[in-house]
């Protein structure tokens, strides 16, 4: 069966795209395309790359058109069998390519209509007529795709239950197994660590800010890993003065990341409490724990349940710095307890919060699929 991954947006070698679902795929014996902007090689890993048109320097709408074109385009030549689609602006084409006789996906990462509230919070008339697009187009894919694939539960109750599998964006255990993690006190220096978009609904100012309330003498550096929303959003966050605690580093492959974490001693995940993020359950929270990592996090009910019952981190308000940093310094200033927080987080993601358990529900959609 020929597959056929479609993403506009995402990085070429997305984590949940690429070494998740299309490296599941591939090592089940699919035949597996991933249509990108920018990708690395013609084929990686058993998975073939195709290079999505990146139109810059023309109106907004007429760069969607292009790519929107050319995904489709590309997308209609390889003749799949099976079309899976990674971002809501893909539905037409998924509608369409769906007429050419072919099972269509609709892989659901976010809650697309309110974060687009989230994130036009100084325009909110484009947020609500993004809000109302979103919402339109998504239910258009309701009454006609084939399958959904949602990340979280959350986000699975507003699609149809019979068509719908939750697929949860764990961590690849394979990939975070170093030993020499879960010794995070033997670690000289006091890292804290983000990794991910940079963004300020997901706490950037509050992390930089916290670092000026730690103490000096914990000699504390924050790494940021991941890219700013904007250039404009970088130069405010430079400016402020815990700034000078900050080692920026860009986006990384996922190998430095790896790395990184093992040099860190407390992972940071300090969403604001925005609709969308509420019942989200993001990557790095899992990366951190599954690299034996303590957290500090955002103080949602169901984060806080997951956290306090498995015993791995400490939740704060995150739009409070001072409460952030007493956390941060308590972890660092308590190397033991900080420890066996992040063993017990490494544990419950090798018994439970892994990709292993949840590529067996992806594959198991896909045999459904190939039998209807």
């Amino acid at each position: 069966m020929r597959i056929v991954h479609l993403s506009t947006i995402h990085q070429a070698l997305d984590v949940r795209i690429f070494y998740k679902e299309c490296q599941t795929l591939a090592k089940a014996g699919y035949e597996v395309h991933l249509l990108v902007p920018n990708p690395p090689a013609e084929q990686l890993e058993g998975v073939c790359f195709h290079a999505i048109d990146k139109v810059t320097n023309h109106p907004r709408l007429i760069r969607i058109w292009r790519r929107l074109s050319s995904a489709y385009k590309i997308a209609k030549s390889l003749q799949a069998d099976v079309y899976h689609f990674h971002d809501p602006e893909l539905i037409p084409v998924g509608i369409f390519l769906q007429r050419l006789g072919a099972k269509v996906i609709y892989d659901v990462h976010e809650d697309s209509p309110w974060e687009a509230i989230s994130l036009s919070k100084n325009n909110l008339v484009l947020g609500w007529l993004r809000f109302s697009i979103w919402t339109i187009l998504e239910g258009i894919a309701k009454a006609h795709l084939d399958a959904f694939i949602c990340v979280t539960p959350h986000i699975a109750q507003k699609f149809p239950s019979a068509k719908m599998t939750v697929v949860a964006n764990f961590p690849l255990i394979a990939e975070l197994q170093a030993e020499g993690q879960i010794n995070i006190a033997n670690t000289e220096e006091n890292i804290v660590i983000y990794a991910g978009g940079i963004a300020e609904i997901r706490g950037i100012r509050q992390m930089v800010e916290a670092m000026e309330f730690l103490p000096k003498s914990l000699t504390a550096k924050l790494l940021l890993l991941g890219e700013f929303s904007s250039l404009d959003m970088q130069n405010e966050v430079e400016k402020i003065p815990g700034w000078q605690q900050v080692e920026f580093l860009g986006w990384q492959s996922r190998q430095s990341v790896v790395q990184y974490l093992a040099k860190s001693k407390v992972g940071l995940v300090l969403f604001h409490p925005k609709r969308d993020h509420l019942e989200a359950l993001p990557n790095k929270l899992f990366e951190y724990m599954a690299a034996g990592l303590p957290v500090v996090a955002s103080n949602f009910a169901l984060w806080r349940e997951i956290i306090e019952d498995i015993g791995c981190g400490l939740v704060v308000n995150p739009l409070d710095c001072q409460e952030i940093a007493q956390s941060i310094q308590y972890l660092l200033e308590n190397p033991e307890i900080a420890v066996a927080m992040g063993k017990r987080g490494r544990e419950a993601v090798i018994n439970r919060y892994n990709w292993d358990i949840e590529s067996k529900k992806l594959l198991k959609l896909y045999t459904k699929i190939e039998i209807l």
